[in-house]
C-alpha cells in the first residue's frame, strides 16, 4: 500500500499537477473582478496549467475573444490596445506583435479552443494570483497610476487601470478628507504619499486597502470640503472631479491607509480634452460633462500656436513652438515630476499634444491651459533634469528650448554593474526535478545580461565568469572593488512544493526597490510565466551591499514547466533581455556616479 502511494506521489509530479483537486473536491474556479465564471467546458489542468475555453473567458475583464476554427488563429482585445493572439498548438502568442512563449500550447477540444488562462489574463495586464487552498484562481484589474490635470474644467484626477474598475467615494471630516475606494483593483502603485497642494487637495495617499475581494484605497486631504465625482475615461481609465459638496453630511471615518515619506506616482500635467460622458453601472456618482476644453477663436491680436515639434540634433534637443505671430512666454520649474513649463499667452489651436521624447526628457504635453485670458501651456517632464536654453527665431514667431543631449550610453558609462550568478563550484544551488542544476542556468543567464548590458554602452564587473565557487561574504566586497554603482544577483528557485512557479525579484533596502521593480516588470511582460512580484527578503549580499542592489529568481526549478524553459537557450535569452531592460531602465533614473 505504501508503495502504491509513492507511485501515485511520483505520477503527480511528473505531470507537474498544480492544485489538483483532492478526491470529491471540484474543479478550479476562476473569479475575474469579484464574478465567478462559469465556462462550458469548465476550467481544467492540463500537465500543471489551467486551460478554458476563450469564449467567454474574458468578459468579465472588459476583453473580448474571436474564435476562427478555419485557420485554428484567435485574438483577444482588452483595454490599453493590448491585442494576444494564439494559434493552436503553437509554443507561442503573439502580444502586441512580439513573440513570447508559452507555459503551455493552446489546443482545440471538440472544436473550442481552450488557452492558458494565467498567461492570457497576464499578457492582459491582469494581477493574477492562484489560491491553492481555495483552488481557485483570482483575477483583477490594476491601478498604474494616478495623474492629476488642471484646465478649464479645474482640478481632476485620472486614474489609469488595465481592467475594468469601479469607485465608491466618501467625504470625511475632522480632518476633511475624500475617499475614493477602486473597488476590484489591485494597486501597482508602492503604499506611499505625495503633496500636492493645488486644487484645494493638500495630499495624496494611495495604498492596497483590502484584498479577495481587491480595494485599492485613495486619500485626498483637503484644506476644506470636496465631493468627488467619478465617470469614466478613455479605455477603462476613470476620471474624478472635485468641487464643493452640495450638502454637509457626516459619514464615520475608514481606516485611512498607512503614511509613508516616499513620493507618489502622482504628477501634475498639462490639460486634456474633456473626458466622454458618463458610463452607467461604472460609478457611483454621474460625472456632469465638463465645459468644453477648445477656447473660444483668438481676439484681436491674440497669438495663436500653430504646433510644437520636437527635433533631434547631435548633442541637442529642439522643441520648437511655431506661432503666427511674435510670442512672450513666462517660464516656471516644479518638482515631483521635475518639469519645466512655459506659459504663453496665446491660444493653442490643436485640441492637444503629447510627444514621447527619450533621453533626458520623458515627454513634451501642450495644450490650452486657460481661457479668458488665453494661455497656452508647453510642458517639458524630465527624465533626467539637465541645462537648456529658450531662444526666439523668424523675429519672435518661433520659440525654441534647446535642451542639451547628452548620449544614453555616456549617462550609462558612468555606471557600473554588478552582475552576481549565485552558486558555484561546489555549491550548486538548487538541483531540478530532472537534475537542471542552478549554478549552470544563472552563469549562462548573467553572462548573456552582460553582453545585454555591455551592447547598451554599460560597464559590468562579473563575481564570477566561471564555474567557480566564490563565498557569498565575498561577493560584494568583490563588486565594490571594481567601483559597483549597482548590484544584481541572478538565482533560480525551488520549493518542496512543485505546482509552484514563476519569476520574483527581491530588494532589502530602499535604494533597491526601484530596481527591482522596473527588472521585474520587465520579466512579468516577457517571460509567459506567473509574475510572483516584488518581495522583500533579508539575502545577505542584499544586506551587505551599499548600492541599488535586487536579487532575481527567473523561475522554479524545482516546477517541471519551469525547468523546461530554463533548459532552452530561448528562454534564457528572453530572460538575460528581460533584466537588462530593467537595468537600464533603472539607469536612466537613477542619479548618475559622480565622476
Amino acid at each position: 500500500m505504501a508503495r502504491f502511494g509513492a507511485l501515485i506521489f511520483i505520477a503527480a509530479l511528473a505531470l507537474g499537477v498544480r492544485g489538483a483537486p483532492a478526491f470529491g473536491q471540484a474543479g478550479p474556479r476562476i473569479v475575474v473582478n469579484g464574478e465567478e465564471l462559469r465556462l462550458d467546458p469548465p476550467a481544467a489542468f492540463r500537465r500543471g496549467v489551467l486551460f478554458a475555453p476563450i469564449d467567454n473567458l474574458f468578459a468579465p475583464y472588459g476583453a473580448s475573444a474571436r474564435w476562427d476554427l478555419a485557420t485554428r488563429t484567435a485574438e483577444v482585445q482588452g483595454g490599453r490596445d493590448v491585442r494576444v493572439q494564439f494559434r493552436a498548438n503553437d509554443t507561442h502568442a503573439t502580444v502586441n506583435g512580439e513573440l513570447r512563449p508559452l507555459p503551455s500550447p493552446a489546443v482545440v477540444v471538440d472544436g473550442r479552443l481552450l488557452v492558458p488562462v494565467e498567461f492570457a489574463y497576464q499578457a492582459l495586464g491582469a494581477w493574477v494570483r492562484w489560491e491553492a487552498q481555495e483552488n481557485t484562481l483570482h483575477v483583477a484589474s490594476q491601478v498604474l497610476r494616478l495623474v492629476f490635470e488642471r484646465g478649464l474644467w479645474g482640478l481632476r484626477l485620472q486614474i489609469e487601470a488595465t481592467g475594468p474598475v469601479r469607485a465608491r467615494t466618501v467625504t470625511l471630516a475632522q480632518p476633511d478628507r475624500v475617499v475614493i475606494d477602486l473597488l476590484n483593483a489591485v494597486s501597482r502603485i508602492q503604499t506611499r504619499e505625495t503633496a500636492l497642494q493645488d486644487g484645494g487637495i493638500q495630499r495624496v495617499r494611495i495604498a492596497q486597502f483590502q484584498t479577495k475581494p481587491y480595494v485599492t484605497r485613495i486619500v485626498l486631504d483637503v484644506e476644506t470640503p470636496l465631493e468627488a465625482e467619478v465617470g469614466q475615461g478613455s479605455g477603462h481609465d476613470l476620471v474624478v472631479t472635485f468641487r464643493p459638496p452640495r450638502a454637509s453630511t457626516s459619514l464615520a471615518p475608514p481606516t485611512d491607509p498607512p503614511r509613508s515619506a516616499t513620493p507618489a506616482l502622482v504628477e501634475t500635467v498639462a490639460p486634456l480634452p474633456p473626458p466622454p460622458g458618463p458610463l452607467p453601472g461604472h460609478h457611483d456618482v454621474q460625472l456632469p460633462t465638463p465645459p468644453p476644453a477648445t477656447p473660444p477663436g483668438p481676439a484681436g491680436d491674440t497669438p495663436r500656436i500653430l504646433e510644437v515639434v520636437v527635433q533631434r540634433e547631435v548633442g541637442r534637443i529642439r522643441v520648437v513652438v511655431h506661432g503666427d505671430r511674435p510670442l512672450q512666454y513666462r517660464v516656471h520649474e516644479l518638482p515631483e515630476p521635475d518639469r519645466l513649463i512655459l506659459d504663453l499667452p496665446a491660444v493653442f489651436v490643436p485640441v492637444k499634444q503629447e510627444i514621447p521624447v527619450g533621453g533626458p526628457i520623458e515627454v513634451v504635453r501642450a495644450a490650452q491651459f486657460q481661457a479668458d485670458p488665453n494661455i497656452a501651456r508647453i510642458v517639458l517632464q524630465w527624465r533626467q533634469r539637465t541645462s537648456y536654453q529658450i531662444s526666439a527665431e523668424e523675429g519672435g514667431a518661433r520659440l525654441v528650448i534647446a535642451v542639451e543631449d547628452e548620449p544614453a550610453s555616456v549617462v550609462r558609462g558612468r555606471h557600473v554593474v554588478a552582475i552576481d550568478p549565485g552558486h558555484g563550484g561546489k555549491d550548486p544551488g538548487a538541483i531540478g526535478v530532472t537534475g537542471l542544476v542552478e549554478k549552470d542556468v544563472v552563469l549562462d543567464v548573467s553572462l548573456r545580461v552582460r553582453t545585454v548590458l555591455a551592447r547598451a554602452g554599460v560597464r559590468t564587473v562579473m563575481t564570477r565568469e566561471a564555474d567557480i565557487f566564490v563565498d557569498l561574504a565575498d561577493r560584494v566586497p568583490i563588486a565594490l572593488r571594481a567601483g559597483a554603482t549597482v548590484f544584481v544577483s541572478v538565482h533560480a528557485n525551488s520549493n518542496t512544493r512543485g505546482v509552484i512557479r514563476g519569476s520574483e525579484t527581491y530588494y532589502l533596502k530602499p535604494s533597491g526597490l526601484p530596481l527591482a521593480t522596473a527588472i521585474q516588470e520587465e520579466m512579468g511582460r516577457s517571460l509567459g510565466i506567473p509574475d510572483r512580484g516584488v518581495r522583500s527578503a533579508n539575502f545577505k549580499v542584499l544586506r551587505d551591499a551599499p548600492i541599488p542592489a535586487a536579487l532575481v529568481e527567473i523561475g522554479y526549478l524545482s516546477n517541471l514547466q519551469d525547468e523546461a524553459l530554463l533548459r532552452t537557450p530561448s528562454f534564457r535569452q528572453l530572460a538575460a533581455e528581460a533584466i537588462g531592460r530593467g537595468i537600464l531602465r533603472f539607469l536612466t533614473t537613477a542619479p548618475p556616479p559622480q565622476p
